[in-house]
């Protein structure tokens, strides 16, 4: 009784003094359940028996925010439970290796329901932030796993760990971070008396730094990403670099370091009905060769652009996209251009959300080397203030062609999306795609063994909760 007595008195006291702490604690984040239906999206192959890969499943994601603010400090975790899909994820800049799933594999946050079978619990708690936030007015701090985007998005739009440094100047915001985002020996293993791994050069870097101006009706980033892979015959050389030339790749793998330097422009403007939005970027960088043989030259361009008007009654508006690809014929020269994963065209085209929940990339890697041109026109209207109905049609072509002989046409999607928004936390969606195959398209899947003859499908529908 005692015991009890003193723990009673101990956790009162605790409670009354905690507001002398000061320290305020709040919480948000998102409940969001999603179920798809598609067919032939893995090997553009209609019919039954090994080539069937009809699809239909739901998954589920809770994300929990906790910010604790005391003085000038804050410290912020950001939870996703149910992320327990494993796959490869590289573009995600997640660190380190995952032990249950092997060297290179990661959680991409997408947890199919019944993954856990009947009772028991998910043991599936991914920390996709965790950071220290300090503000001194003149300058700002951001240190630790964090949330990154530069422009639109196309180059980079991901979580990564990270020491930022945020110097507001008026209507202009500079911005310099240090991403490390791939070390494969972050964790230490025991051989003998000593631990073995650490501080081995099997780290990628990035520093990075943004010019953001705001000037009311128009803003402008300027930014300069310089990517250095102290090693990438042991590192990420293959899974993140895939767009290299095939035929160089061999004496990549066994290379003595990569870098690339990616210098972009991003803009955003308003006049009256009409938004634009732009974004461009050029990379220029080599992989160079341990031993004989020549260094791959890298270099190429990233674009989007889209123009909206605003009539009253609709939103019309059209959309390009490009990445630079690299000839299959191609040697010495090569591009590791592509557009970032968060960065979503269409229901089918640019969309990764049925494979992947990953938080983005890219800066490398990506759309098989053969990079994409796509033209996208859409309109959306709203016929209460609540439902938000839109439809789009996009054309998209490789860049360069996926393989020698091979077609560079992937063909026309046909999309359909609604919006409706219950309340200010809940709303639901829902999305379905169509793309008419052609040459390219059915060449590509023809490729990975199949006899590529059919069109492709995508049903989704979303149930997001916000608090």
């Amino acid at each position: 009784m005692r015991k009890l007595l003193v723990v009673a008195v101990g956790l009162l006291t605790w409670l009354t003094a905690l507001p002398l702490y000061a320290a305020e604690v709040n919480f948000s984040g998102e409940v969001r359940v999603r179920s798809f239906f598609s067919d032939n999206l893995f090997d553009g192959t209609s019919g039954g028996g090994g080539a069937e890969d009809t699809s239909r499943f739901d998954d589920l994601r809770f994300r929990l925010k906790t910010s604790i603010k005391a003085g000038v400090s804050t410290g912020v975790v950001v939870l996703d439970f149910s992320n327990c899909l494993f796959g490869a994820d590289v573009s995600s800049f997640q660190n380190g290796t995952n032990p249950l799933a092997g060297p290179g594999i990661v959680p991409t946050g997408d947890c199919r329901f019944g993954n856990a079978g009947f009772g028991g619990s998910f043991s599936v708690v991914g920390v996709r932030e965790a950071n220290l936030r300090i503000d001194l007015k003149s300058v700002n701090l951001v240190l630790g796993r964090q949330t990154l985007k530069v422009g639109h998005g196309i180059v980079l739009d991901s979580t990564a760990d990270a020491i930022t440094v945020v110097l507001p100047m008026g209507s202009t915001t500079i911005t310099g971070s240090m991403l490390q985002i791939a070390d494969l020996n972050d964790a230490f293993t025991l051989a003998g008396p000593f631990p073995t791994g650490v501080g081995i050069n099997q780290d990628t870097t990035i520093w990075l730094v943004n010019v953001g101006m705001d000037h009311g009706s128009h803003m402008i980033n300027l930014y300069d990403a310089f990517l250095y892979d102290q090693s990438p015959g042991t590192n990420n050389g293959a899974t993140m670099y895939p767009t290299l030339p095939v035929a160089a790749f061999a004496g990549v793998l066994g290379g003595d370091k990569i870098w690339v330097n990616y210098l972009g422009l991003s803009l955003d403007a308003k006049n009256g009905p009409m938004a634009l939005a732009f974004e461009g970027s050029y990379d220029l960088g080599r992989a160079e060769i341990a031993g004989p043989g020549k260094d791959v030259r890298l270099g190429g361009w990233n674009l989007m652009g889209d123009a909206t008007v605003d009539t009253g009654g609709a939103k019309l508006g059209g959309t390009v996209v490009y990445a630079a690809g690299t000839s299959p014929s191609s040697v010495n020269d090569g591009t590791v251009d592509d557009i970032s994963g968060n960065f979503q065209l269409g229901n089918i085209l640019l969309n990764n959300e049925q494979t992947s929940d990953r938080d983005g990339g890219s800066l490398g890697g990506g759309v098989f080397g053969a990079g994409i041109f796509a033209v996208k026109l859409h309109a959306d209207v709203m016929p209460t203030e609540k439902l938000d109905v839109g439809a789009a049609l996009i054309y998209a072509q490789t860049e360069q062609a996926p393989c020698a002989g091979c077609s560079r046409h992937i063909g026309y999607e046909l999309d359909a999306n609604a919006k409706y928004k219950v309340d200010d936390n809940l709303a639901f969606s829902a999305g379905l795609g169509y793309l008419l195959t052609a040459g390219g398209t059915e060449d590509f899947y023809s490729g990975l063994g199949g006899g590529a003859n059919s069109n492709l499908w995508k049903l989704s529908g979303k149930a997001v909760f916000t608090f």
